[in-house]
């Protein structure tokens, strides 16, 4: 059997790791599909496009920037990332 990114993510317990399962899925069907949206992957995982975007912003952040990990709150992260923090 095996777990869908869907399973992976509402099992995940840390906001860092929630936002770079999103950012694998997305990543994955944009490559396998040219027409995937953003509002997709918010439709796959029940969301909003503004948290998707929050998310695909904060993974692709965690790339360069590894202290956003360090933030207790995915808030504090987008604070820091915004120059709030």
């Amino acid at each position: 059997m095996s777990i869908s990114f869907l399973d992976r993510y509402q099992a995940e317990p840390t906001w860092h790791g929630r936002a770079m399962i999103m950012e694998i899925y997305h990543l994955a069907m944009s490559h396998r599909n040219n027409q995937w949206t953003v509002a997709k992957t918010a439709s796959h995982f029940n969301c909003s496009v503004g948290l998707v975007s929050e998310n695909l912003k904060l993974a692709e952040a965690i790339h360069s920037n590894e202290r956003l990990l360090n933030c207790e709150s995915r808030q504090k992260a987008l604070r820091r990332l915004n120059g709030y923090g």
